[in-house]
């Protein structure tokens, strides 16, 4: 089965997991599965993979 994301964030300086899954209103953890990776490897210019219709 082939995941599909709707929406592609590059992280900011001062982000972190639950700044971000806030800004599209939906889970910290739902972001960190769907990307594979644990809270500290959010760093400035990482490309994250966001699917807002999985709430």
């Amino acid at each position: 089965m082939k995941k599909e994301y709707n929406q592609i964030y590059i992280v900011q300086e001062g982000d972190n997991i639950e700044k971000i899954a806030e800004k599209y209103k939906i889970s910290p953890l739902s972001i960190l599965i769907a990307n594979n990776i644990t809270p500290k490897m959010i760093k400035k210019g990482k490309v994250l993979f966001i699917n807002v219709n999985n709430k």
